[in-house]
């Protein structure tokens, strides 16, 4: 079990190594550049002599390959350099908004959780009767609708009979527990509906294919409670593939709440990344997929950990 911790955890470098350079080379192949861009954007004349000089000062002049390494080499050292657009500190711009998308991310997964794993259980356990019907409607409805048209329809809903909007600044957890929370909830409430009906369906199925394992007839073939079959022979197994799909949602809305941050007024990561790529702000950019990276690998880690603890029958060599 060591070994193969070991292994997976050092696998994660090359993986990581292949994200870095492919979002390097991106980032360069896109027209224009950070320089053009921003002393251009306020339709003044710039000359040839000053974008080459702003090019100098950031570095932009010299081999792709120096360049690589020098960002590479900053990554190490835990210095992510400053931003090409606003030259403040890259690590002070990714903290301040890091915060409000974990928060956002957390939520959402905890209602996912707990819309999930209960009705896909319930809905396996009930198959072919009114209750599933119900569950596969409610999942199906999550699937179709986007996050952020019932993010709009909240906002309506709370506009018409609560007259709440969207606040223009984001409060600290820690400054205002109950300020923060009624501005996270509904964001998270929007996402996590969509996020539970994956989970949901993927619970179900799962279920019913665990329910017609023969460990689980031998279970209650020697006379055990059927909770106990339920709980502790059927629904760790059923758990597997409900847990790989939360652990990926999870990472993917760490920098994919766009739109719904954009719904609520959230200066989150997610818009901070397409800021950044539509400003052509190499640093910010390329620390921010690597961010996202190394979010999915971790997850994944993680995963495959659980894994050994949910089945005994995996053995990991």
């Amino acid at each position: 079990m060591q070994r193969y911790i070991i292994k997976r955890f050092l696998l994660m470098i090359p993986t990581l190594l292949g994200v870095a350079v492919f979002i390097f080379l991106l980032m360069r192949v896109i027209p224009g550049d950070v320089v053009e861009l921003r002393l251009t954007s306020e339709g003044g004349f710039v000359t040839e002599e000053v974008l080459a000089t702003e090019r100098a000062r950031l570095g932009l002049d010299k081999p792709l390959w120096q360049q690589f390494v020098n960002w590479i080499w900053g990554i190490v050292r835990l210095d992510f350099g400053t931003s090409m657009w606003t030259g403040r500190p890259i690590s002070h711009e990714i903290g301040i908004r890091l915060e409000l998308s974990l928060e956002v991310a957390i939520l959402a997964t905890v209602v996912a959780i707990l819309i999930a794993i209960p009705l896909g259980t319930l809905a396996a356990l009930k198959q072919d009767t009114w209750v599933d019907y119900a569950v596969r409607v409610f999942s199906i409805a999550g699937l179709s609708m986007p996050s952020f048209w019932l993010g709009i329809l909240i906002i309506l809903f709370l506009l018409i009979y609560f007259q709440w909007v969207p606040p223009m600044v984001y409060t600290p957890i820690w400054v205002d527990p109950w300020a923060n929370l009624s501005q996270i909830v509904w964001p998270a409430v929007a996402v996590g509906y969509r996020y539970s009906a994956v989970s949901t369906r993927m619970m179900r199925s799962s279920m019913l294919e665990v329910l017609r394992e023969d460990y689980v007839r031998t279970a209650r073939a020697k006379g055990l409670w059927e909770k106990v079959v339920i709980t502790r022979h059927a629904m760790k197994n059923a758990l597997l593939p409900v847990i790989t799909v939360i652990g990926l949602e999870f990472a993917f809305l760490i920098g994919g709440l766009v739109v719904t941050e954009q719904v609520f007024n959230l200066n989150g990561l997610g818009k901070l990344l397409v800021q950044s790529i539509a400003q052509r702000d190499y640093t910010m950019t390329q620390t921010l997929v690597l961010l996202v990276a190394v979010t999915f690998v971790l997850v994944n880690f993680v995963i495959d950990i659980l894994y050994g603890w949910l089945d005994p029958r995996i053995r990991y060599r």
